[in-house]
């Protein structure tokens, strides 16, 4: 997983002689997971279980992933489906965590040393409503899903979200009230996404 640090620690939060930041904002598509949701096929809608600790196979189960419903295939394909452009081995399309980012999600859902830290995204997402629906089914640890640790939020690129990631920003400093210096950006992205412009705001 990729990052790009949207501002200093200087500013943080203290917690047992470590700074923390306010509040992290983390991207979505090929940061958090994989595929991104302009390769899908239609939207992840389905429930997919699996161990919820990607470091123990044997740990509690949930809902580990969101699939798009399969769709007969107008050409050949020995699979006899048509997906987007992505499918899985078993030629599923599956919206899965990266195992790196679900270790990290689930450390700042049970550490309480990041009680106080706000959960933010902000993603540019060709199909927010995609990007909805697997904040809304995956979970992190047991009954808790993404959505439920997302404080602000910001998807998309309509209205008065663009391509350039300052537009998520700007709302998402707005809504927090929380200053810039005082967060921390998670992208896998590291050009085009302008949210260095922001350091003089």
């Amino acid at each position: 997983m990729g990052f790009s640090a949207a501002a200093s620690a200087s500013s943080c939060n203290s917690n047992n002689d470590v700074l923390l930041p306010s509040m992290i904002v983390f991207d979505l598509d090929d940061c958090l997971w994989t595929p991104e949701m302009h390769e899908l096929s239609g939207m992840p809608s389905i429930p997919v279980e699996g161990p919820l600790d990607p470091s123990d196979n044997n740990s509690e189960l949930g809902t580990v992933g969101m699939k798009v419903p399969s769709r007969r295939r107008r050409g050949n394909n020995n699979k006899g489906f048509d997906w987007g452009g992505y499918a899985n081995d078993d030629g599923e399309e599956v919206v899965e965590l990266y195992p790196g980012a679900r270790l990290v999600l689930r450390e700042l859902a049970t550490n309480p040393k990041y009680a106080a830290v706000k959960i933010a995204v902000a993603s540019s997402s060709l199909e927010p409503s995609y990007s909805r629906a697997c904040i809304n089914g995956i979970e992190i640890v047991d009954g808790v899903t993404m959505e439920d640790m997302i404080s602000y939020s910001q998807i998309g690129r309509e209205g008065q979200l663009t391509s350039r990631k300052t537009s998520h920003f700007k709302l998402l400093q707005a809504q927090s009230g929380i200053p810039y210096d005082e967060m921390l950006f998670f992208d896998d992205c590291n050009w085009g996404d302008h949210v260095g412009d922001l350091q003089d705001a």
